[in-house]
């Protein structure tokens, strides 16, 4: 969520939109309206708001004179006057939407979200154009955002899907491989041991709470749970349980949080892995459209009846988002770390990590809305490998795109294909893998 600061300045980017939108029905051959004019193009509120306040007196009533210093008197932060101008404005036209639009950020800014959604409201009920009303439909989206921020919320959701993966066991497609440490002996690959493709059935849900503590400060948790099914491979079966949860505080531009985080991985019906850590994020809001991240996790592995593989994680990482014009919202984050095997005289257990991810989202209509996400990274491992006197370097690359398509209220299909390629110095180590899943979801 968005700080309230802003917050104000995304609704002020909107409402300008409005209003070149919409056209200037105030327009009028004025020195003084126009040179205010003028200046709010320039963004200089203050100025516009400076030139018009000492003629407030003998031209208060003139609704292309309030109109105008309501804007200024808003957007350099005299939220009261403002309020005063604009009542005055909608006291001689009252069908003026764009001041009323106004008004309802005016109202917004001065903490009555109630009386701002209601000016809005009435706003979407007039004749003006798909612009225009997409404008509103903005500010409305604002609104709801910052009263979501102040009210308790859970969350849920339920899944279910069907898909088919090239490589549920995320193996080599080589039947044979060469032993460098046994004299170069060629030996055949368990078939356990080698790719292999299956159907698939997909289970999960969900919750996230979120808790206003104060104005500034929240606590957020989430639970997720999901189990893959495969039709033939049953062997191979994932299931999976995540949950966090810690605080998040605002201050001005920046959103800072914390989280405790756990989860397992259960594979044919065994516990594969636990992991326990924490997270650390910084996000700063650059402006009303882009924002930047940066975050630092770490994480304890444990492997019930493999403790050899037992570690530590650490990961610290920066992103970057922007919202365009356009439409669509792009991402890019990188970050870097390492993995240390908590056993002695397996330095090759352990690794050093870097990666890059990149993507996009597109809201295209009120249905559809596309997606798309490219990654590298890539794993250096300390030692030789066992058996294959070398160290281990691992270079996986990814991609997945996908639509959501909400056919109904909380209601949504989505289908997604994703690919893996892992490349890899020590040949058992390559595999190639697949997915795609047709997903359908409820939220509650």
């Amino acid at each position: 969520m968005p700080p309230l600061s802003d917050l104000t300045r995304f609704l002020a980017v909107a409402a300008m939109a409005f209003a070149l939108s919409c056209g200037s029905a105030l327009a009028q051959t004025d020195p003084t309206l126009e040179r205010a004019r003028s200046l709010m193009t320039a963004r200089d509120a203050a100025g516009a708001y400076a030139l018009l306040s000492p003629l407030e007196s003998t031209r208060a009533g003139q609704p292309e004179f309030d109109y105008l210093l309501g804007i200024a008197a808003l957007d350099s932060g005299r939220v009261t006057r403002a309020i005063f101008a604009l009542e005055r404005v909608l006291a001689v036209q009252p069908g003026n939407a764009l001041a009323r639009a106004e008004i309802g950020r005016a109202y917004l800014a001065a903490g009555e979200a109630d009386t701002a959604r209601a000016e809005l409201n009435q706003v979407r009920t007039g004749n003006v154009p798909p612009e225009a009303m997409a404008a509103v439909d903005r500010l409305l989206g604002g609104i709801s955002q910052l009263q979501s921020q102040r009210s308790t919320q859970l969350r849920g959701y339920l899944e279910a899907g069907v898909g088919h993966d090239t490589n549920v066991n995320s193996a080599t497609g080589n039947s044979q491989i060469a032993i460098p440490a046994l004299g170069g002996l060629t030996f055949n690959l368990d078939p356990a041991s080698r790719r292999t493709h299956d159907s698939f059935t997909l289970l999960g849900g969900g919750a996230n709470l979120r808790v206003p503590l104060r104005p500034d400060l929240a606590l957020a948790a989430s639970l997720a749970l999901s189990q893959n099914l495969n039709h033939d491979q049953d062997r191979f079966d994932a299931g999976v349980i995540d949950a966090n949860a810690g605080l998040a505080r605002t201050a001005g531009a920046s959103v800072f949080s914390g989280a405790l985080q756990a989860s397992a991985i259960w594979i044919g019906g065994s516990r594969l892995r636990d992991a326990m850590g924490a997270l650390a994020q910084w996000q700063y809001n650059l402006d009303s459209r882009s924002q930047t991240t940066l975050f630092a996790q770490v994480s304890r592995l444990d492997y019930p009846g493999n403790s050899i593989r037992n570690a530590d994680r650490w990961i610290l990482g920066a992103g970057y988002a922007r919202a365009l014009a356009a439409g669509p919202v792009m991402f890019i984050s990188a970050y870097g770390g390492r993995e240390d095997a908590r056993g002695s005289g397996v330095p090759h257990l352990g690794h050093q990590v870097a990666g890059l991810r990149a993507g996009a989202q597109w809201q295209t209509s009120s249905a559809w809305t596309l997606f798309g996400t490219v990654s590298a990274e890539e794993r250096r491992y300390g030692g030789n490998e066992p058996l294959f006197s070398q160290p281990r370097k691992d270079t996986q690359k990814g991609l997945i795109m996908g639509a959501h398509y909400a056919f109904a209220q909380a209601w949504r299909l989505t289908p997604q294909v994703s690919y893996t390629d892992n490349g890899s110095s020590i040949m058992i180590y390559e595999f190639r893998r697949t997915i795609a899943a047709l997903v359908l979801r409820r939220e509650f």
